[in-house]
């Protein structure tokens, strides 16, 4: 009986006990012993026994290395070392009835692999129980070690950190990339480990690898190049880890990478949410966050970077401030901003009243939503729930659990959670209007929307731009707005806040011809939040425009214009008489009907 050892580099030892004439050896799974080392043909060579002599002989012209000479075939003495490939077998040789030894000294455990007495006919098996033990390779275990510290700690949450060290220590001196990908199919790194132009891959192949369970390997000019997709969530692959690999390496590369792109897949909000992450992302999304959150005041600073966080994070978040601020169009400018791309925006308006109705719309609780909750039917979606304390206590905290389930299942969330409350929520939590338990799963993203009294020196750029974007929308070149236009405006007080300024915005350029200025006066509204003093003339406006009988309006409206030319003009009534279109007769006259103020004293006092 032939009986052969094969040892690895470890602790590791693997015997095989074959009673045949003939045992041959090769990579291939046919073959009696079987060594999958670099070097090794599919039938290396055959091991023959005549009686109590050895013989070996080299398959299809391979060369076998016997005590360091090169040969084909040759007989076997006791202590003789054949070298196939990369692996020494020893022979030690034995007569009948002893034992035979064979130890093959290999490189890594994993390139040897066994089919003992299973492939045998079962005439020659002789009934035995064994135990292998395997040891793996010293990298692949050391790197399997260190994605398992990397993914378990939930203290070092930027993880970004940490992968870039990963990838330095595992692929030392290789190209490594975790990147995005961006609208024309150009990798956008995330981390980066690569010197030189980024491979193109063509839109087919990031097609194919959509499917479960598929991998690219490019060869590039010398180079093979590992490609894995990863699952952000969104069912399809839209980041990808590209890693250089060599001929000795690629099985544990290969194996790594399965791992590494599955952990990442799970793992992914926490890279979303690091600081460190994105590099092409941050700069577009910077430019369209000051596109669409103009201004200069701090304010509106803090509000463009808690946005931008918010925008590549997977947690729930929370927009706090008062009606009409915009909260919902912050809602939507967030999903717009996902580095992932655009996701849909499903709406839930929170109300107070029958909770059973609103549990059968959030949580599907009937066979009329076909027993799914909201969430379960907004995968992939932004789920906005419009002033969710509205809501009893109870319902909310029914909510709470169900975005708690979803932020807790082993697939990561399935929808993106975005709740709107009012102006101060830890003051609602205090009165138990908003559920506490509901406000600790949103207030790690809580962003408070600013009104228009917090950033008074944003309104110019605010106006400017508002009508650029509704010009565009009503098909209108408007070339600017009157100075006089513009003042009536930073003098208005809009308690509807940005709603209130969009629609006298509308109403403005509605007014205007193609390709002319925005002209108009918006009446002065003082506001008593700001503490401004309601004066005489915006109480007479407010009556006049409440009033249908035009003999009253009219000469009333017309004082109110004249009365506000000549203040302006501080009494000077030649060019009053110009602006209103009078002859100085004229307006003398009427100031005089309508018992205007002398406005001179003005110039005199200044």
């Amino acid at each position: 009986m032939v009986t052969l050892v094969i040892e690895g580099t470890g602790d590791s030892q693997l015997t095989y006990q074959l009673d045949k004439q003939s045992v041959s050896v090769g990579a291939s799974s046919h073959n009696d012993v079987v060594l999958r080392l670099p070097g090794v043909a599919p039938q290396h060579v055959v091991i023959q026994r005549n009686g109590a002599v050895y013989t070996f002989l080299g398959q299809n012209r391979q060369v076998v290395v016997l005590n360091g000479e090169r040969r084909s075939r040759g007989v076997l003495k006791v202590g003789d070392k054949i070298r196939i490939g990369t692996a020494t077998i020893v022979f030690k040789g034995g007569d009948e009835g002893e034992t035979d030894v064979a130890v093959v000294e290999g490189t890594r455990d994993r390139d040897i692999e066994s089919e003992p007495a299973a492939v045998l006919p079962a005439a020659d098996q002789k009934e035995r129980s064994e135990v292998v033990l395997y040891r793996e390779p010293h990298r692949l275990s050391d790197a399997r070690q260190h994605l398992v510290e990397i993914f378990r700690s939930r203290v070092r949450s930027d993880l970004v950190p940490s992968l870039r060290t990963f990838f330095a220590t595992v692929f030392t001196d290789r190209k490594a990339l975790l990147a995005l990908i961006d609208d024309e199919g150009r990798f956008q790194p995330v981390i980066s480990q690569w010197e030189g132009d980024l491979p193109r891959l063509p839109a087919r192949t990031f097609e194919e690898l959509a499917s479960t369970g598929r991998y690219a390997v490019l060869r590039l000019a010398g180079q093979v190049l590992l490609v894995y997709p990863v699952d952000r969530g969104s069912g399809q692959p839209n980041a990808y880890v590209l890693v250089e690999s060599t001929s000795e390496d690629q099985d544990e590369d290969r194996e790594l990478l399965g791992e590494f792109s599955r952990q990442l897949s799970v793992h992914w909000d926490r890279v979303e949410r690091s600081t460190l992450a994105y590099g092409a992302w941050v700069k577009k999304a910077q430019q369209l966050l000051e596109t669409h959150l103009p201004g200069t005041s701090q304010a509106v600073h803090i509000l463009r970077d808690t946005v931008g966080v918010a925008a590549r994070s997977a947690s729930p978040v929370m927009l706090c401030g008062p009606v009409g601020v915009g909260r919902m169009f912050l809602a939507n400018l967030i999903a717009s901003l996902r580095p992932a791309g655009e996701a849909p925006v499903r709406v839930f308006q929170a109300r107070s009243g029958d909770d059973a109705a609103l549990r059968v719309e959030l949580f599907g609780a009937d066979r009329e939503s076909d027993g799914e909750s909201l969430g379960e039917r907004s995968r992939g979606a932004v789920v906005v729930v419009r002033d969710v304390h509205l809501m009893t206590p109870g319902l909310q905290r029914e909510l709470a659990a169900a975005v708690t389930r979803d932020l807790d299942s082993a697939f990561g969330p399935s929808v993106r959670w975005i709740a709107t409350t009012g102006e101060d929520a830890m003051a609602m939590v205090n009165e138990g209007v908003l559920d506490a338990t509901l406000f600790r799963l949103f207030d790690r993203q809580l962003i408070r929307v600013p009104s228009l009294d917090d950033r008074r020196e944003d309104l110019p750029l605010i106006i400017v731009r508002l009508l650029e974007r509704i010009g565009a929308e009503q098909g209108k070149e408007i070339r600017g707005i009157e100075l006089e236009t513009l003042n009536s405006l930073l003098d208005y007080a809009f308690d509807g806040q940005m709603t209130e300024l969009l629609g006298e915005l509308q109403r403005l350029v509605s007014a205007a011809q193609d390709g002319e200025m925005v002209r108009g006066v918006v009446p002065r509204r003082a506001s008593a939040a700001r503490g401004d003093h309601v004066d005489e003339g915006d109480a007479l406006y407010t009556s006049l425009m409440t009033n249908d009988d035009l003999k009253l309006v009219i000469p009333g409206v017309e004082a109110l214009i004249i009365d506000r030319v000549l203040r302006r003009f501080k009494g000077n009534q030649s060019q009053a008489a110009r602006t209103l279109n009078l002859s100085r007769g004229a307006l003398i006259s009427k100031i005089k009907d309508y018992e205007i103020p002398d406005y001179r004293s003005l110039r005199r006092n200044r």
